[in-house]
C-alpha cells in the first residue's frame, strides 16, 4: 500500500507555483527514510516548506482526536492549528488511509507564520493524487469508533464504546442503581434529557464500560454521567483523605444529600449525590465535566478550566436528574 507510494509526487509543484509569490529561489523535494518510515520535503535554500510523511500508527488516535475534520476535494482530513505566544506555531493535516494508516502533511520551518490555508492547498492537490480505495470521504467511517464514539476525547481506539441506546428508566431509586450499574445505556438513559435541556442538543451520549459520556463534535467539553450501587459513596469523595480535589461543597439536589468538587487544577468539576439519602452509603449518582481545548486548535497560551456557566448547567442537570428519577420512597 504506502511502501510503493511515492511520497514526493504528493507534493504537488503546481502549487507552489501559484503560492510562491515574488520569489525565484528554486526549490527541491527530498526524499527520506526516518525510523523506517517514508517521507517527502519541499525545499528551499536549505529549509523546509511542506513535509509529507507516512504517520506512525500509535500516533493517528491522538490526531482524530485532536483534528477538525476538513474537505479537501472530496477527501477526509484532519487539521490541527498550533498556537503560542499569540501566533501560529505549526500546522497538521493528517488523510486516514485505513482505520490504522496515514499521510500527515506538515507545515516546514520556512513556512512558520503562515495560515493553515497554504497547507490545505498542498494537502488538497497530494489527497487528489491517492488512490481513490484508500481515502475516505468527508462523512465517511475511518477507525473502529461508530457514531459518536468518533467524538470521544479518549485514545481507546473505539472497541470500548457504542452510541447509547434508548432504554427505560426503572421505578425506584434502588432499581435505578442497580441496572446502571449492570448496563451503563441506564446511565445514559437517567441524564439524556437534563443533559439536552442543559447543554444543548450537540451532545451525544455514549456507552462504555462503567460510564455513560455525552460528547459533542467540537470537543468544546465532555461530560461524564452516572448512576450506580457499585461506585462509592459521595461521602468518600467529600472526605478525600489524599487531597485530591479542592472546592469540597456539601450542597442538596432536591431532597437529595450531595457533594460537590473540583479538582486542583480546574480542570473538572464533579458533582456526586446520594440516590439513597445518605452520603456514607455506597452508591451514587454522578456528573463530571471536564473542557477540552477546542478540536483543531492546539493552543498552548490558553489553559482550560471549567467556566461558572457550564458549572450552572451541571448543578441544573443534577437537580433535574434527582428529581425525576430519585424522589420520594426509596
Amino acid at each position: 500500500m504506502l511502501e510503493k507510494l511515492d511520497f514526493c509526487e504528493l507534493i504537488d509543484l503546481a502549487v507552489y507555483d501559484r503560492r510562491r509569490g515574488d520569489v525565484t529561489r528554486p526549490v527541491e523535494r527530498k526524499a527520506e527514510v526516518k525510523h523506517g518510515r517514508k517521507q517527502c520535503s519541499l525545499f528551499r535554500g536549505g529549509y523546509d516548506l511542506i513535509s509529507v510523511r507516512d504517520m506512525d500508527p500509535s500516533h493517528l488516535v491522538l490526531h482524530r482526536v485532536d483534528g477538525a475534520v476538513i474537505d479537501l476535494g472530496g477527501v477526509k482530513g484532519y487539521q490541527t492549528e498550533t498556537r503560542r505566544m499569540g501566533g501560529l506555531d505549526g500546522c497538521e493535516i493528517t488523510v486516514p488511509v485505513s482505520f490504522e494508516r496515514a499521510i500527515t502533511f506538515e507545515i516546514g520551518r520556512a513556512s512558520r507564520g503562515k495560515d493553515c490555508g497554504l497547507l490545505r492547498d498542498f494537502a488538497t492537490a497530494g489527497a487528489a493524487k491517492l488512490p481513490r480505495d484508500l481515502v475516505y470521504p468527508p462523512d465517511g467511517q475511518d477507525s473502529a469508533r461508530v457514531g459518536a464514539c468518533a467524538d470521544w476525547v479518549s485514545t481507546e481506539e473505539g472497541e470500548t464504546c457504542d452510541p447509547a441506546v434508548e432504554v427505560e428508566v426503572p421505578t425506584g431509586a434502588e432499581a435505578v442503581i442497580a441496572a446502571g450499574a449492570a448496563d451503563p445505556n441506564v446511565e445514559c438513559a437517567v441524564f439524556r434529557d437534563a443533559v439536552r435541556m442543559a447543554f444543548g442538543p450537540d451532545f451525544a451520549p455514549i456507552a462504555t464500560p462503567g460510564s455513560c459520556y455525552f460528547v459533542e463534535p467540537k470537543h468544546r467539553l465532555q461530560i461524564e454521567a452516572g448512576a450506580t450501587a457499585n461506585g462509592g459513596a459521595p461521602g468518600e469523595w467529600h472526605a478525600d483523605p489524599n487531597k485530591t480535589y479542592k472546592d469540597h461543597q456539601l450542597i442538596t439536589f432536591g431532597d437529595s444529600p450531595g457533594v460537590t468538587f473540583r479538582t486542583q487544577d480546574d480542570r473538572e468539576f464533579a458533582l456526586y449525590a446520594s440516590p439513597l439519602g445518605n452520603i456514607d452509603v455506597r452508591g451514587h449518582v454522578r456528573l463530571r465535566i471536564v473542557p477540552e481545548h477546542e478540536r483543531g486548535i492546539k493552543d498552548w497560551d490558553r489553559s482550560k478550566v471549567v467556566s461558572d456557566l457550564d458549572v450552572g448547567k451541571a448543578l441544573a442537570v443534577m437537580d433535574f436528574v434527582m428529581a425525576t428519577h430519585f424522589r420520594g420512597p426509596r
